[in-house]
This record gives structure tokens, C-alpha cells and sequence, in this order.
């Protein structure tokens, strides 16, 4: 009994330290149990008898690929694992994927009972997966965690409408505790959350079953926490988290309006060891090599049908800011009408914007023009992945309006980027508010593997045709 109780205090703190990794964790284990009955399926109705060998070899080669390729289409992200259409959409790909793997696998491994195991595998694989993920999203809709924030803030604001729209979080925020005695708490619900008292109540209202979780989302200076309540709930097993680092655990962004320097500064996260810059260098020489030979004949391909379409030059150079505001000159597919600033001067390029041609719609929306921004990489100018390098005449103006924008100068600029794959580009300088927030939150939780899973959402953004 003890050793049980001892397990479940385990989980409930692991759930507590991430709980969304929870969920998904719990999805990939439904998952590996169907591939297992799939597996034992396809050996029973095997015409032929499958050595125990091949059996495990080729069940778990299956189990590491299939995972591997949900993964990189998507299948454990949260949205899609409480949409059926984005888990449908999923698994189209994933076939896909799995199809070409599978047959180079079958003639490169040649193996007399692998073709009929395979495919029993798969006709039972696949409708189970479907269920298993309808069963799934049917009992959690049913278990939603609740909320209690404590402290009035923008940033409680923010995290809330956040978590209304994030409907696959499984989260729901049931009110807010402000105010350091009742009578400042008695008014309206703020953003029509309702009050449910001072902030010194909070163990009062976690004793009446209200909530599950407690936020702390306190930021006015004269409203002072009840820290022995908070920490007597804290010892009592109850998720207490802090509603910046949620806001960033859920959204993928800084809330950099209420960010203070000090937060920045004493950020062990931010900035780069010197083993890690040597990893991502020699991270980014291998993929950009790879590339630019890989893509030699699309990039063939695009300039003769740059040069059929309108007059000009092939490539575009434009000058960016690079890392700690080195200039450098990036090179691109041209897009647009030569001379297409001659009249304007810089401004921002849009969806709708006239100066593009018939051909560059094309290559945006593929991001072909950005091709050879691997020979930028190679140079040293850019990085695979990082923040967008913005143009110096309208860096001044973003930096004044956004007073945090210059800390992305201490990495280099990436061809691709979190902020890219998660909101496209801006079209106007109000866009550069979120595009910051986005682009803090790569900075301070970056690895090799967030620039990998970044590389594989924009593979699959280019292939579903959503660039700019």
C-alpha cells in the first residue's frame, strides 16, 4: 500500500513539474500498445510462420519509425491530438511517409514473410489508431484541470485567453483571488473571471474543492502573497506554477511587456556554451551543405523561370542585420519586379502586395526564394534556425517601439525560425510585438533538438503551400 501511494506521489509530482508531457506521453503509450496488438495480429494471420527473431526485429524497427514519423507529422501535438480532423490529416501523411520507408526497407531487407506481415500489421494498425485516438479525446474532454489565479495582473489576462483558446490543453481557469483583504477583492469579475476572494483565501478556496491548480499571477507591489499558504499547499501535492513560466509553456512565447531586465540578465538559458556554438555550427554546415546539393536543380528550375517571367537579375541581395548587428548581405531568389523600391522606399512586404510577380507568388508561398540563404549559412552570416535578420531601416523604429528587440542579436539569423513557423512574417511593426515574444522564447529554451523539430514544421510548411 505504501509502495503504491509512494508511486501515485511520484506521478502526481512529474505531473505537476509538466503536465502537458504528461498527456502526450499517455497518447504515445496507446499508441505503442496498438502497434503491439497489430503486431501480434499480423503474426497470427502470417500464412507463413515468423521466426520470434524477425518478429522483434521487425516490430521494433516498426515501433521507432512509426513514432518517428508522427512525430514529424505532427501527431503529438497537442491540437491535434483533441481534433480528429488534424489526427486524420496526420495519419494520411504519416502513410505516406510510412509507405516509401516501408517499400525501400522491404527490397533493401528482403525478407520472405515481411510483405504480408506488413500489410496485415497495417490494416489492423490503422483502425485501432483511429479508435484509440476517439476514446482518447472522448474521456478527456471530461477531465479538465481548474484554475485559480492568484493576483490581478495583464499577465493573468493573457494566460487566461490564452487557455480559452487552447482548448486541447485540458485547462480551465475558475477564478481569480485579488486584492489583500476581502473588502479590495469585493468588485466585478475582471475580463469576466469571477473574483472568489483575497489572495490571502487561497487555501481556503483549494479546501473547498474549487480548483485543482494554483497560478501565482501576481504583479502589483503592494499586493503581498500569502507564501506560507502557497508552500503549505505545495508540500500538499497541489500544482502550484508560476503564471509566466505557464503563459510561456503554452503559448511557446515571453511575455516580454512585464519582462524586467534582471529576469534576462541572470538567465542561465540565455546565450550559448562554447560546445554548443561549435554544435550548431557544425550543425548548420552539414544541413546547409546538404541542401544547397539537394536543391540544385529546384534552384536551376526557379531562375529560368525567373528570367521567363519578368526582366531583372536572378538573385537578390538586400542587406540585413546579422549577429550583434554585424551587416551582411543575404541572398535570395527575386520575387519582385526589379527595382521594386526605386519609388517606395523600404517598406514591409505582404501576401497582397503588388510588387510581386506571378512566378515569385510561387516561390514564396514554397519558400524556394529562401534556398539560397544556405549559401548565407555557409559563409557564417545565418544559422539553419534563428531569428529573422531584420533590415537596418527598420530596426531603430522596432527596437524604440520594442525596447527588448536587440537582445536576438546574440544569435545569428536563421533561414528558419520558431517565430516563423509559429506566425509566418509581419506584414507591419505591430506584428514585431509577438514575433519578439516568440523569438525570447527560442532563445532561452534552445537545443539541437528545437532546431530539428523547427526544420520539421517547416518542411511541413512548405509542402502545404502556407509561406508567405
Amino acid at each position: 500500500m505504501t509502495s503504491m501511494r509512494s508511486v501515485l506521489e511520484r506521478h502526481r509530482a512529474s505531473y505537476a513539474r509538466n503536465p502537458f508531457g504528461v498527456r502526450v506521453a499517455l497518447v504515445m503509450a496507446l499508441d505503442l500498445a496498438c502497434l503491439v496488438v497489430a503486431a501480434l495480429a499480423a503474426r497470427c494471420l502470417a500464412d507463413t510462420p515468423i521466426s520470434n527473431a524477425t518478429f522483434v526485429a521487425a516490430t521494433g524497427t516498426l515501433a521507432v519509425g512509426t513514432f518517428l514519423v508522427l512525430q514529424a507529422t505532427g501527431a503529438y501535438d497537442l491540437v491535434t491530438i483533441r481534433s480528429g480532423e488534424k489526427t486524420r490529416v496526420s495519419l494520411l501523411l504519416a502513410l505516406g511517409i510510412g509507405f516509401v520507408a516501408a517499400l525501400a526497407f522491404y527490397f533493401a531487407v528482403p525478407l520472405p514473410e515481411s510483405k504480408d506481415a506488413l500489410i496485415n500489421m497495417a490494416t489492423v494498425f490503422l483502425p485501432l489508431f483511429l479508435l484509440q485516438r476517439s476514446a482518447f479525446r472522448a474521456v478527456s474532454k471530461q477531465m479538465r484541470n481548474r484554475i485559480v489565479l492568484v493576483g490581478a495582473s495583464d499577465v493573468g489576462i493573457a494566460l487566461a485567453h490564452a487557455i480559452a483558446v487552447r482548448g486541447d490543453l485540458g485547462l480551465e481557469v475558475v477564478g481569480i483571488l485579488s486584492g489583500n483583504n476581502e473588502e479590495e477583492s469585493r468588485h466585478s469579475p475582471v475580463e469576466g473571471i469571477p473574483v472568489l476572494g483575497s489572495v490571502h483565501t487561497v487555501e481556503k478556496v483549494m479546501s473547498q474543492g474549487v480548483a485543482d491548480w494554483v497560478v501565482v499571477t501576481s504583479k502589483r507591489r503592494d499586493e503581498e502573497l500569502p507564501d506560507d499558504q502557497l508552500l503549505s499547499l505545495k508540500l500538499q501535492g497541489v500544482p502550484i506554477f508560476s503564471g509566466v513560466a505557464l503563459y510561456e509553456r503554452i503559448t511557446g512565447e515571453v511575455y516580454h511587456r512585464a519582462l524586467r531586465s534582471s529576469v534576462l540578465i541572470f538567465d542561465e538559458r540565455l546565450g550559448m556554451t562554447l560546445f554548443e556554438r561549435v554544435a550548431k555550427r557544425t550543425f548548420d554546415l552539414v544541413i546547409a551543405g546538404t541542401a544547397l546539393v539537394a536543391t540544385a536543380p529546384i534552384l536551376l528550375a526557379a531562375a529560368i523561370a525567373i528570367r521567363l517571367d519578368s526582366k531583372g537579375a536572378t538573385f537578390f541581395r538586400q542587406t540585413r542585420v546579422g549577429r550583434f548587428h554585424k551587416p551582411f548581405q543575404i541572398l535570395k531568389l527575386r520575387t519582385m519586379v526589379d527595382g521594386a523600391e526605386r519609388d517606395t522606399g523600404a517598406v514591409f512586404a505582404s501576401r497582397e502586395d503588388l510588387r510581386i510577380t506571378r512566378v515569385g507568388h510561387f516561390l514564396r508561398r514554397t519558400r524556394i526564394d529562401e534556398l539560397p540563404q544556405f549559401w548565407n549559412v555557409v559563409l557564417g552570416d545565418m544559422s539553419i534556425v534563428g531569428p529573422r535578420p531584420e533590415r537596418p531601416e527598420f530596426l531603430d523604429e522596432i527596437s524604440e517601439r520594442f525596447p527588448y528587440f536587440r537582445v536576438r542579436s546574440a544569435f545569428k539569423p536563421g533561414v528558419t525560425g520558431w517565430a516563423q513557423v509559429r506566425n509566418g512574417y509581419v506584414a507591419d511593426i505591430n506584428g514585431f510585438d509577438q514575433k519578439l515574444a516568440l523569438d525570447l522564447y527560442y532563445m532561452r529554451n534552445w537545443s539541437l533538438s528545437m532546431d530539428i523539430s523547427i526544420m520539421w514544421v517547416t518542411v511541413r510548411t512548405v509542402f502545404s503551400l502556407r509561406g508567405v
